[in-house]
C-alpha cells in the first residue's frame, strides 16, 4: 500500500501569506492541506533539546508533530486527493537541517516560497509577537536583543532581521529541488486569483476553485487582550466555533474580530532605512538568483536621497 505523504509543501517565509494560501488552496477538490499549519517535523529533531526557549514558545513546541509515524498520521484521509501538502514557516529558516531530512523522507516533492518586503516581513514577525504578548520590548530594543535570543535557543520567529534574509535558502531549495515556485506577497495580496491560478497550474489542478479573498493572521496590538487571549489560546472556542458554524466561516469570523482588535505597529522610517540597509546586499543576489525585478522592495532609497 502507497503511504500518503504531501506532494507539495509550503515552506516558507513565515509573515508571508502563507496562512492564506493554505486556506485557499484546501478549498480546491483536488487539494488537501493538513488542518494544522506549522507541523514542524523536519525541524523538531534539530531543535527538540535546543529551541522553543523564548516567552509562550512553549504554545508551538505542544503542537509540534515528532515522529514520522505522526506525521503519515496527518495525511490519512487524504487518499481521494491529488494534491497533497502542508504549510510549515520555520523550514526555510533552518534549511540546512531540513532540506536533507525532505528528500529523505519525501523525495523531490513541489516546494512553494513565499517572499515578502524584508523590512515589512520583519516588523510583521515583531507585530505577530506582540498580539501573542510575548514580545515586550519595543521593536528597536528589540532588535538589540534579536542575536543574543537567538542563541538561547528562542523559536526562529524571534529572528526578526535573521528570517528575512532569503538569498541562501531559497537558492537552497532550487538547487535541491525539481520544482519550486516562488510566489511575491505584494503580488498575491494586490492580484490574489492570478497568484492561485499560477499555483493551481504549478500543482497541476485543471478545475478551478472559487477562491477567498480572505486574508489571515493579522497581526498588530491587542486593544483588549481578553478577547485576544480568547480568539488566539482558547481552543475550545475555536473548536465551538466550527462545529456550529463549520472551519471556513469559523476563520473568517475570527479574523473579522481580530482585525477589529488589533492596532497596527508604526515603525519610523529611520529604522525602516536601518533595516533595508542589512538587507539590500541579499535583496541584490535574490534579483540575480530569480531573475526578478525587486524595486518595489527598494522604496526606502528614496527616502534615504
Amino acid at each position: 500500500m502507497t503511504e500518503l505523504l504531501p506532494n507539495f509543501l509550503i515552506v516558507g517565509f513565515a509573515k508571508c501569506g502563507t496562512t492564506s494560501l493554505a486556506n485557499i488552496l484546501s478549498e480546491h477538490k483536488d487539494v488537501f492541506v493538513s488542518k494544522e499549519k506549522e507541523l514542524r517535523y523536519f525541524s523538531y529533531e534539530y531543535l527538540k533539546n535546543f529551541g522553543y526557549n523564548g516567552p509562550g514558545d512553549y504554545r508551538p513546541k505542544n503542537r509540534v508533530v515528532k515522529t514520522f509515524e505522526d506525521y503519515k498520521k496527518t495525511f490519512k484521509y487524504s487518499k481521494n486527493f491529488k494534491c497533497i501538502g502542508e504549510a510549515t514557516t520555520d523550514t526555510s529558516f533552518y534549511y540546512e537541517k531540513t532540506i536533507p531530512k525532505i528528500k529523505q523522507r519525501l523525495d523531490d516533492p513541489k516546494i512553494i516560497i513565499m517572499l515578502r518586503n524584508p523590512v515589512e516581513r520583519s516588523i510583521s514577525a515583531y507585530s505577530h509577537l506582540v498580539r501573542e504578548e510575548r514580545e515586550q520590548l519595543s521593536f528597536e530594543d528589540a532588535l538589540s536583543e534579536e542575536c543574543q535570543r537567538l542563541r538561547n535557543g528562542y523559536e526562529f520567529i524571534w529572528g526578526y532581521t535573521q528570517a528575512s534574509y532569503y538569498f541562501h535558502p531559497v537558492k537552497a531549495f532550487i538547487n535541491n529541488f525539481s520544482n519550486v515556485h516562488i510566489v511575491f506577497f505584494e503580488d498575491f495580496i494586490s492580484n490574489t486569483e492570478f497568484e492561485i491560478q499560477k499555483i493551481h497550474s504549478f500543482l497541476s489542478l485543471e478545475d478551478k476553485a472559487r477562491i477567498s479573498q480572505s486574508h489571515f493572521n493579522k497581526s498588530g496590538k491587542p486593544k483588549n487582550k481578553f478577547l485576544n487571549r480568547l480568539l488566539n489560546r482558547k481552543l475550545w472556542v475555536k473548536e465551538t466555533l466550527k462545529k456550529i458554524i463549520g472551519n471556513k466561516n469559523a476563520l473568517a469570523v475570527k479574523e473579522k474580530i481580530q482585525r477589529k482588535n488589533l492596532r497596527k505597529i508604526v515603525v519610523n522610517d529611520e529604522t525602516k532605512i536601518t533595516l533595508y540597509n542589512k538587507f539590500k546586499g541579499d535583496i541584490t543576489k535574490l534579483e540575480q538568483l530569480l531573475g526578478k525585478d525587486l524595486s518595489h522592495w527598494k522604496q526606502y532609497e528614496k527616502i534615504i536621497k
